[in-house]
């Protein structure tokens, strides 16, 4: 004996119809969806509008429940209490994810705190890598510029030892000469007599260029003697071996300051930035070093590096 699946009350054969999904009986006349007719039809076939997935919200959530309990207050009271663990199971997973979001969360709060406070750190340590680097750059200058002057200081000294020296380059170099004989003869050629007490040492000195004769380096024991051979040279303006002696070649000979190789050096980068600076005089006298860019442009006198760089 079987009960209505809509009104619970018991169905004869004749008068109900069994749901081929769920084995569930209904009257007809409680199924009013389709016709009479209609469902005798499709007996083998037909399926309660729960099975179809035609029932309403209800019906979904009483899937637990079996269809064929009647609609009494026990019944709704199954429907209402499955119906409400669904929903505090709902909850539960809900609160759970909430719960894991949350802890999520802060864990990257938790994260960016740590963060910032790295990089304060870092912010601080930049700050005092900075203060360091500035100190040791300010450091660095005044010790550059200590060497610099030093080495001005050295230059100046090395060669306030040749103030009284000259050197006279390209003469002939003879086997077996005398310099003192050389001497008499370059002094003779200048309108300068030589007198043995004024020289106080002379040699040649090789020079770094293999196609050019050893210069002569002559020290006098008075700066005025040196002035004497430097005025004689300018005065005559071109000298040549031939009028030091008539056995050499004819080809110029120059009387010069001695100068240190340091500025030997110096002079050699004046006139290579004169040339760059299309200044036409570049000279030494008396260890000092002087420049000028055309006839009847002022003289500027350069003491040093710095000076050399600032010519323009």
């Amino acid at each position: 004996m079987a009960l209505c699946g809509v009104c619970g009350i018991v169905c004869s054969d004749a008068s109900s119809i069994k749901c081929t999904a769920c084995e569930n009986s209904f009257h007809l006349h409680c199924v009013k969806t389709e016709s009479e007719e209609k469902i005798k039809r499709n007996t083998k076939d037909w399926k309660c509008a729960s099975c179809k997935g035609k029932s309403s919200t209800l019906g979904s959530v009483k899937s637990n429940i079996s269809t064929s309990d009647p609609l009494t207050k026990d019944f709704l009271i199954n429907v209402m209490e499955s119906f409400k663990k669904e929903v505090f199971s709902e909850i539960a997973v809900f609160k759970n994810e909430v719960t894991e979001l949350s802890t999520s969360v802060q864990y990257v709060s938790n994260m960016l705190d740590a963060s910032n406070l790295l990089m304060e750190e870092i912010k601080k340590k930049l700050t005092e890598v900075q203060n360091e680097n500035q100190a040791l750059k300010a450091n660095n200058q005044a010790l550059n510029n200590e060497v610099v002057g030093l080495r001005e200081r050295m230059r100046n000294l090395e060669q306030y030892t040749r103030v009284n020296n000259i050197e006279i380059s390209d003469v002939p170099q003879s086997k077996g000469e005398n310099i003192t004989d050389l001497l008499t003869d370059v002094g003779a050629a200048l309108g300068v007599e030589v007198k043995e007490t004024d020289v106080a040492a002379a040699h040649r000195v090789p020079s770094y260029r293999t196609d050019r004769e050893p210069s002569v380096i002559v020290q006098f024991t008075a700066r005025k003697i040196k002035e004497q051979w430097m005025a004689g040279f300018r005065q005559r303006k071109s000298l040549t071996a031939r009028d030091i002696n008539q056995h050499f070649p004819v080809q110029r000979v120059f009387v010069n300051d001695h100068l240190s190789p340091e500025n030997k050096q110096f002079l050699s980068k004046l006139k290579q930035k004169g040339r760059e600076l299309d200044y036409k005089f570049i000279w030494c006298r008396g260890g000092k070093f002087f420049a000028r860019k055309a006839e009847g442009q002022p003289v500027k006198k350069i003491n040093s590096y710095e000076d050399m760089d600032r010519l323009s």
